[in-house]
């Protein structure tokens, strides 16, 4: 009898911790597939299948996060109850609002006005800058002075939005070896990346151009489910390279 019970102790464990939750993840209007479901705690991660529906291993107290770039992330804890159920999971759109923009106008152009402010701007200027109006060496440099003053104080200035730069190797080298979630131990042990193909790898995920701004904290699963996905091609591609390598 205490063999049994030892026995008991010994299983019990393993039922615990290697259970699997099952689910199925919908946004506004129908099932979401190619959703990425990453187990914070163990790191293991899959994706939703064309129903939506997905199976990833997770024990109680377990954090379930379940993220894509078109969707906000959504988390579980893993309680008992999840293991017998299928659970269900709800995305909301990630939605990029703008901001309010008030125009306005006038209803008629007063040529009065216009003048007489124009011409209390020029006073003004040349009371504050009295040495650009010295003088020009030549008759014609009164006229063109004047021609500047008016074009720089009616230049309208453009307000350009300076992309994202896109993240570079150096990025990418300097991440995995500051960051704690971005280790080496990440890419060796969950993107499968050879020890010595990661260099190479950085200059692949240097090549896709990926925005830096997913260096930003908020957008770490963001960046990950990309590297997820970086990393099986990269493969690939080592993969016929070698075979081409046998061949000849």
């Amino acid at each position: 009898m205490n063999n049994i019970t030892y026995l008991l102790f010994l299983i019990l464990p393993i039922s615990i911790y290697a259970q699997h939750v099952n689910g199925r993840v919908y946004n506004e209007k129908s099932t979401a597939k190619n959703i990425g479901v990453f187990n914070l705690t163990t790191r293991q991660y899959t994706y939703t299948n064309e129903d939506g529906d997905f199976t990833i291993k997770a024990a109680v107290n377990d954090t379930l996060l379940f993220s894509s770039e078109f969707y906000k992330p959504q988390q579980l804890i893993v309680q008992n109850k999840h293991y017998n159920m299928t659970n269900v999971i709800e995305l909301k759109t990630q939605v990029n609002t703008l901001g309010t923009v008030s125009l306005s106008y006038t209803a008629k152009f007063n040529a009065n006005k216009y003048q007489a402010n124009l011409g209390e701007q020029i006073a003004n200027d040349i009371k504050n800058r009295p040495y650009l109006y010295s003088p020009p060496p030549n008759p014609q440099g009164d006229l063109t002075l004047l021609v500047d003053l008016i074009r720089s104080l009616f230049k309208s200035k453009k307000i350009k939005e300076t992309p994202p730069k896109p993240m570079t190797y150096k990025n990418f080298y300097a991440l995995f070896n500051t960051n704690d979630f971005f280790s080496e131990d990440l890419l060796i042990n969950d993107l499968n990346i050879e020890r010595k193909h990661i260099p190479l790898f950085f200059d692949y995920c240097d090549a896709k151009q990926l925005k830096n701004d997913l260096l930003l904290p908020e957008n770490k699963m963001i960046l990950l489910d990309s590297l997820i996905k970086f990393s099986r091609t990269f493969k690939t591609h080592i993969a016929e390279v070698d075979s081409t390598l046998i061949k000849n």
